[in-house]
């Protein structure tokens, strides 16, 4: 290749858009990701609790 094919591609490649925008896509698809996880362990652990009072109560109504 001539060094001015090289030098355009080179160029090209510099400002191409393409891949920092889907960097930056996975970027927020990562974070919305551990959003989604945080919350989902907070009302799990609320969740749990709940379950079990309702066990327990379902249980001493039974006996």
């Amino acid at each position: 290749m001539k060094t001015v094919q090289i030098m355009a591609m080179l160029n090209a490649f510099r400002t191409e858009q393409d891949g920092v925008t889907a960097i930056e896509y996975a970027l927020i698809a990562a974070l919305i990701f551990g959003v989604i996880v945080g919350s989902v362990g907070l009302v799990g652990d609320s969740l749990k609790v709940l379950y079990d009072d309702v066990a327990a109560k379902v249980t001493d109504a039974v006996s």
